[in-house]
């Protein structure tokens, strides 16, 4: 079944709707009918014809706007001192946000009437117009030819002229995109959305309103750099956790970056601009040029200065920890078939001996532990509910040595008997599109009860073991990176197809964490310290 654009549903009488839920956010000053916060908001677009219901999305999306405003305007001037007590300045404040709110108003129902205007005069003839209106209608089809012609004629003198000066230039958007940035945020969402995870979906709500609120009813190709500059400038100054303090709650981005500035709210990081916000904004405008509603982006290539390197912005365990760790909670003793959460005990061990992020590590499959030239091997892949960080997180690999002597492959013989799918229960994705999320919160709670120190220590401080240790096995580069399913810097090819599941379990066993015993949850083979 084809995927819905974002917010259109099929009522049960085959009519599509718009139904759009209300973030917590704005849950704080929208209420229902009874006074309660107002979860959802819906309109019937009242047509059963699917594309003239995503025509109709816009038309929606503004009075879903509008409805917001609305709601907004109340709750703040609810909120507002007594009039007789204002000074001057808030006064003339209010007056000016009043008027700003209906002058947006008044542009939104002008797009709009123009939107529902357009589409009935294209279903007419002119036939059914007075003389007057056909002819205009003529006037306008010709006009609108020309147009057509003398963007052609713009495009070709603009190429003749990058070939002179040796350059490309991009042609100019085809058909001169009208709409706002409003309007391309609600079609970027439409197109981008079903393929979106939970956790993509929640992530680009806060990045939106940004949009909205800074930049929502200019023309999309009226952006320039400068203002993307300007916007970025604004990005950095937004304080953490916006959309969740209360004492922010309902106010435009400027305001709450401003009342934020005074009551000295930490602002977000660097890291969090770049790949959250400059990431996503970046993609939309990109889409944009794709889809040609503007002919480059404004947003391209900007960025902001990140002091700390990405290699530092999380530890490894150090070797005394790994002791610690491993002699702590459920690893006291081996595994056993009536051990409680299994995938607490596992997990984290499959994430030291192969680097494997908690979400790869926690959502393996049953069917993806098997055999493969006679050789041990746990497979990485996508399937339908599980995605993985990146095309090049996908490999085959082989059981590292001292899962085998824990009795790795006897727990997945175990679950294979059992006939179930994951080979670990917690290994389910949420909502949010997170595999065992759960799990590591668990584990990173277990982490600060022993008192541990260093940076973000969690379960992926333990890829960061485990390419230490890849280093420190002196391994040919592309052995290594096989086994730590990365690219050749410059390189988009992931390393490891040309080697047999027998070469890598040989580099795999160099891989070791010298002085760290863990014979205590051996079931074969007896002690022995690597």
């Amino acid at each position: 079944m084809k995927d819905e654009p974002l917010y259109l549903q099929k009522n049960p009488h085959g009519v599509y709707d718009y139904r759009r839920p209300i973030v917590a956010e704005d849950q704080t000053f929208w209420r229902g009918p009874n006074g309660a916060p107002k979860k959802e908001w819906s309109r019937s677009l009242r047509t059963k014809d699917r594309r003239e219901a995503i025509s109709r999305l816009a038309d929606a999306a503004d009075l879903f706007d509008a409805e917001r405003d609305a709601q907004l305007a109340r709750h703040r001037a609810e909120a507002a001192p007594e009039r007789a007590m204002e000074s001057d300045r808030e006064r003339e404040e209010r007056e000016a946000a009043k008027a700003a709110l209906a002058a947006q108003q008044a542009r939104r129902d002008a797009r709009r009437e123009l939107r529902i205007e357009k589409r009935r005069r294209a279903r007419m003839s002119t036939a059914e117009l007075s003389p007057e209106e056909a002819a205009w209608h003529d006037l306008l089809q010709e006009r609108e030819a020309e147009l057509a012609e003398l963007r052609q004629a713009i495009d070709g003198q603009r190429g003749a002229n990058a070939a002179l000066g040796g350059r490309n230039v991009p042609p100019h958007a085809a058909g001169s995109f009208e709409g706002t940035v409003s309007d391309l945020i609600a079609a970027y969402e439409a197109d981008k959305a079903p393929s979106w995870s939970g956790s993509s979906k929640k992530a680009v709500q806060p990045v939106f309103r940004v949009l909205r609120d800074e930049l929502g009813n200019r023309a999309v190709d009226g952006v320039n750099r400068q203002d993307a500059r300007d916007l970025v400038k604004l990005v950095e100054l937004l304080p953490t956790q916006i959309g969740k303090r209360r004492e922010l709650a309902g106010l435009p981005i400027r305001e709450a970056v401003t009342k934020g500035g005074k009551l000295g709210l930490p602002t977000i990081k660097p890291k969090t601009v770049n790949d959250v916000y400059l990431i996503h904004i970046a993609a939309m405008f990109n889409w944009a040029v794709k889809e040609q509603w503007i002919a480059s982006s404004p947003f391209v290539g900007l960025q902001v200065h990140d002091p700390v390197d990405d290699a530092d912005r999380r530890d490894a365990f150090t070797a005394e920890q790994l002791k610690t760790l491993f002699s702590s909670g459920p690893w006291g003793e081996p595994w056993t078939p009536n051990a409680g959460r299994v995938g607490d005990y596992w997990v984290p061990l499959l994430c030291l001996f192969h680097g494997f992020r908690n979400g790869e590590a926690a959502g393996v499959r049953v069917e993806d532990v098997g055999e493969e030239g006679g050789v041990p091997v746990v497979r990485i892949t996508e399937y339908d509910g599980r995605t993985i960080k990146t095309t090049g997180s996908r490999g085959t690999l082989p059981v590292h040595p001292e899962l085998l002597r824990m009795g790795f492959l006897d727990y997945a013989a175990a679950r294979r008997a059992a006939k179930e799918t994951l080979l670990f229960p917690e290994g389910v994705t949420n909502s949010r599109g997170q595999t065992g999320a759960k799990l590591a919160e668990r584990f990173s709670k277990h982490v600060k009860r022993l008192g541990f120190t260093g940076r973000k220590l969690g379960m992926h401080s333990f890829r960061h073991n485990f390419e230490d240790r890849l280093r420190a096995a002196e391994l040919p580069d592309r052995t290594a990176l096989a086994l730590a399913r990365r690219a050749e810097a410059g390189s988009s090819r992931i390393y490891g197809d040309g080697l047999s599941a027998r070469q890598k379990a040989v580099a795999l066993s160099k891989v070791e964490y010298r002085g760290l015993s863990l014979s205590h949850l051996y079931k074969t083979d007896g002690p022995r310290l690597i």
